[in-house]
This record gives C-alpha cells, sequence and structure tokens, in this order.
C-alpha cells in the first residue's frame, strides 16, 4: 500500500511527463521551448524528468506555446500547484531528501548492494556506519540513524510495498559495530525476511564479478507516475536516472545468480550462529 497523498516529489514526475507528452504533441522542441522562456539549454529536460518545478509565470508559458486548451490547462495548472508544495522534512543528507520522498510512493523497491543499506538496518549499525562517514558531523549521527529506523519501519510494515533485495555475501561478512550489534543486525534481516512482501537473496563469494556490486543502486517503481527511477548514490551526492533500462538489467543479473530465498535465509542463521 502506497502513501494517500503521492507528495510534491512524485507530482512533479507526472507534472513532468505531461509536459514531455504536451511538447512532443505540439512538435515543439527542447531547444526551442528552452529559448521562449529564456532558461539555459537542458533545463526543460530537467522539469519533463521531475528534477525541477516550474513557477506559475513558467508554466503559463509552455502552456502558451504548446496550444493547450483551457479545460486541459486548468488540469495542468493544478498538477503543477501540487508539485510546488514543499516536502516533509527528513534527516537525511541534502541530496537524498528527494529520494525519500520517491521511496515513500514507491509500490515497489529493488536494492542492490555490496553492504547493508540504510533502510534495512538496525539503529546500533545505522549510528556506526554513520560515524565513520566524513560527510555526517557528530550532532547529526543520532538523528540520523534514527531516521533510518523510522523509515525502514515505515517501508517494511506489514500491506507495505514489494521490497525486493540483493545482497552482496560481504554484506553479512563485513562486520559494523561490535559482533553483538552485527548480530541484531543480522537477526532483523533474517526476521525480514520472512514476511510475504519482502524478498532477500545474497549473491555468494564465489558467483564472480556483479556489475550491481561494483556500483550498488535503488530502483523506484512509482506507479502513479508510470516511472521506474534509479537511485545512485556517491559519497557526496545522490544522482536519479529516468532512463533506467541498464539499472533494471543489472539488477536482473545479480538476482539471477544470487541464492535462492530459502538458502539465504540458511545463510543467515549459520552467520548469526558464528557470532552468537
Amino acid at each position: 500500500m502506497i502513501e494517500d497523498d503521492p507528495g510534491p516529489v512524485v507530482q512533479r514526475l507526472i507534472l513532468g511527463e505531461e509536459l514531455r507528452q504536451r511538447r512532443e504533441a505540439a512538435s515543439v522542441e527542447l531547444d526551442s521551448a528552452n529559448s521562449g522562456l529564456g532558461w539555459y539549454r537542458g533545463k526543460l529536460s530537467k522539469v519533463e524528468n521531475g528534477m525541477l518545478s516550474l513557477n506559475e509565470r513558467e508554466l503559463e508559458t509552455l502552456l502558451g506555446q504548446y496550444g493547450v486548451t483551457a479545460r486541459d490547462a486548468e488540469r495542468v495548472r493544478k498538477l503543477a500547484e501540487e508539485a510546488r508544495r514543499r516536502a516533509a522534512p527528513e534527516r537525511v543528507s541534502d541530496w537524498a531528501k528527494q529520494y525519500v520522498a520517491l521511496e515513500r510512493a514507491a509500490s515497489e523497491i529493488r536494492m542492490v548492494y555490496a553492504e547493508i543499506p540504510g533502510l534495512l538496518q538496525t539503529r546500533e549499525c545505522a549510528t556506526a556506519q554513520l560515524a565513520r562517514s566524513p560527510m555526517v558531523t557528530a550532532a547529526d549521527i543520532d538523528g540520523m540513524a534514527e531516521a533510518r529506523v523510522r523509515r525502514g519501519d515505515r517501508i517494511m510494515r506489514d500491506h507495505g510495498p514489494k521490497v525486493l533485495i540483493v545482497l552482496g555475501e560481504e554484506a553479512l561478512r563485513r562486520r559494523v559495530g561490535t559482533p553483538e550489534v552485527m548480530r541484531r543486525q543480522l537477526e532483523r534481516l533474517r526476521a525480514l525476511a520472512d514476511r510475504p512482501n519482502i524478498s532477500i537473496r545474497i549473491v555468494g563469494f564465489d558467483s564472480g564479478p556483479h556489475a550491481a556490486l561494483s556500483c550498488p543502486f535503488t530502483l523506484l517503481w512509482i506507479e502513479r507516475a508510470r516511472a521506474t527511477i534509479a537511485y545512485v548514490e556517491t559519497l557526496t551526492s545522490g544522482d536519479y536516472v529516468k532512463t533506467a533500462g541498464p539499472y533494471i538489467l543489472a539488477f536482473d543479473h545479480a538476482q539471477a545468480e544470487a541464492h535462492s530465498e530459502d538458502d539465504t535465509r540458511t545463510l543467515l542463521d549459520q552467520r548469526i550462529k558464528e557470532l552468537s
């Protein structure tokens, strides 16, 4: 089940796709539309990809260029108004705020990581990991760790979105915090693996290299926007890729090579026993 209110970030995606379709129907080129607004080259492309919002004057200029009828224009204006709302604050890095809004609206989430991602972490594990980050101040660690737990509880709830997780075996072996912290973290994974809407699968060391594990990412299926977005985070920024085909293929390859869900549960049980 997804949130009733899709929020402004998702509304921007829907608005961007609407404007792209209107532009193409009117046979208006991107450069021509950018020039009509006095924008730099590429700005409209960001609007159409849902990365930027429009003010009222800019929207009216586009509607005029595209010859949108009065009836349709009013619907687009309402959508743009929703897209200009401010998103609820989140205790995450600045570049990840849009991601959190998309995550909340997703009906399916696919993740592939070589370590345990923040969405799955216990508070203790999140604290230990954030303490090692050169981008997080000591004053922010506790609040950001708690925010990760709240996000995880919200997404992993009963009747939540479908979540497909592929982890490299190193995620079970690389200790975060003390052995006790790591054991409790793996116990959380083991409990999540039993939920009907969550799939966790491990790619073993012996399966060889995988493109997905060398460049971890999350795929978000936003049903309202009819779009899959790949989110790739670096040390200092996050990138949102709407042309997600290569990432979908990389995820599928990793999942195909991963252990079954039953074998993954066995691996988790064995690792938990080793840490007990």
